[in-house]
């Protein structure tokens, strides 16, 4: 299923999407990473580095903080999953992109 831009630009609230100033430099450094926040910050780096304290797998990168749990993208298979503090792993999307398809129909439903 393909996401149009026209679908984002119709439901679009500015800061939904990213508007901080990016250059190629953040770019090439964020080439693994989701995204880049409204102060320019990479995120997820900070998140992922932080969580490694608790011991998350090295393959794992964090994509959004559900509080229980985190769900990562694993860097071995492309695959989301969900990872817990007591170390559980569950796949939760077969890509990426499956993930943040649901994310943004979720959105759109609760609008």
């Amino acid at each position: 299923m393909i996401l149009s831009l026209n679908t984002i630009k119709k439901y679009e609230v500015k800061g939904d999407f990213n508007y901080a100033s990016v250059t190629d430099d953040m770019i090439s450094d964020a080439e693994e990473i989701l995204g880049v926040g409204l102060t320019g910050k990479m995120i997820f780096v900070e998140s992922t580095l932080e969580y490694r304290a608790d011991e998350l797998p090295g393959n794992l990168v964090v994509i959004e903080n559900v509080d229980e749990w985190l769900m990562c993208l694993d860097c071995d298979t492309g695959k989301v999953v969900s990872w817990d503090f007591t170390g559980y792993i569950k796949e939760e999307y077969d890509s990426f992109d499956d993930y943040l398809m649901d994310q943004m129909n979720n959105a759109i439903e609760n609008i």
